[in-house]
């Protein structure tokens, strides 16, 4: 099920700003469950399965745990696992943005729709940036093994301030190097061509475009519904 760049936008949008709009757990959980679908379909099970556990452990606890604490404790824990548990569709939707996109089917996509030129170019540079920073911090991981070094979090317990020496300062040194050679490419490339682009990507909408955009109205029409009648939904 290949989806056009524009829909996968519109579905982040409309997740971004309706989850946290949204009081009732039913259709916050369809929220999430469109996400970990496509992740499953795109064939990104790790992504999928680590996100979808990490709700339902959230989930868990809210409904389970929090009404066992004292209220002070209580409420603070709700605050952040609410929280958190709402950005979980954002980053997976978010995710599979990046990992099901190229950025020349992107560039095509966004000039349909007559943007903003620079806008255009720095939602396709944000779209490159992520993934080659991953690669860095994989390499960063690597290095700091071969110190007998871990980055997790126990390891930045154990060490801070070797973990912020041998982390951040190059994370920072990275993030600084990338963002410019990733400028340098798109430029290179002719990003900032002034006249009409031309594009061997086929970008068009198709009937999981449709379907996708027919079910995310379907949710907000629950939400509004919800919202009308006083909380049906639990």
């Amino acid at each position: 099920m290949l989806l056009d760049p524009r829909t996968k936008l519109l579905i982040l949008s409309i997740t971004s700003i309706s989850v946290f709009l949204n009081e009732s757990i039913v259709i916050e959980c369809l929220f999430t469950a469109i996400p970990v679908f496509l992740l499953l379909q795109a064939r990104e099970l790790r992504t999928a399965s680590k996100y979808g556990i990490l709700f339902i452990v959230l989930l868990t606890v809210q409904l389970l745990v929090i009404l066992k604490l004292p209220v002070t404790l209580g409420g603070i824990i709700y605050m952040f696992d609410v929280y958190i548990r709402k950005l979980i569709p954002c980053f997976m939707l978010g995710t599979f943005l990046i990992r099901t996109t190229k950025v020349s089917a992107f560039l095509a996509a966004l000039s349909r729709l007559q943007l903003p030129k620079g806008f255009t170019i720095a939602l396709s540079v944000t779209l490159r940036y992520f993934p080659t920073m991953a690669e860095e911090w994989n390499y960063i991981k690597d290095a700091m093994a071969l110190r007998g070094l871990s980055a997790s979090f126990a390891g930045f317990l154990r060490q801070p301030i070797k973990i912020m020496e041998y982390v951040y300062v190059p994370m920072l040194v990275s993030a600084s190097r990338i963002s410019d050679e990733i400028t340098q490419a798109a430029i290179t490339r002719g990003i900032d061509h002034a006249g009409r682009r031309s594009c061997l990507e086929k970008v068009c909408f198709s009937i999981w475009d449709a379907l996708m955009v027919i079910i995310y109205i379907g949710i907000i029409c629950m939400m509004t519904f919800d919202f009308l009648r006083g909380g049906i939904f639990p």
